[in-house]
């Protein structure tokens, strides 16, 4: 994905070949018509991760959103396992005091 700066010098660019350079400057190319594709394409760029970024949102939870004490469930299953290991580990410690 293009970042914000490089899509804006895409849309300039784009925007100079189609108002400010004449059509025939390079023989065999209209560069009126491939400024409107560069600053098309510039404008997509621009657009785009945007888009992709709000849809990303509304699938996942952000970290600054969510309560306090809040794991993933998957966290909370590790946790209980850790848990069940410390008392099987105490139990077998009984037998090994002196």
């Amino acid at each position: 994905m293009i970042r914000v700066g490089p899509a804006l010098v895409v849309i300039a660019i784009g925007a100079i070949f189609a108002f400010a350079v004449s059509a025939t400057a390079i023989p065999g190319i209209n560069l009126n018509v491939a400024g409107i594709i560069v600053l098309l394409v510039g404008i997509v760029a621009l657009i785009l991760p945007q888009v992709s970024n709000r849809t990303r949102t509304y699938r996942t939870t952000s970290t600054w959103l969510r309560p306090t004490g809040y794991d993933n469930p998957r966290v909370d299953q590790e946790k209980r396992d850790a848990a069940a290991d410390d008392a099987v580990i105490e139990q077998d410690n009984k037998y090994f005091d002196s």
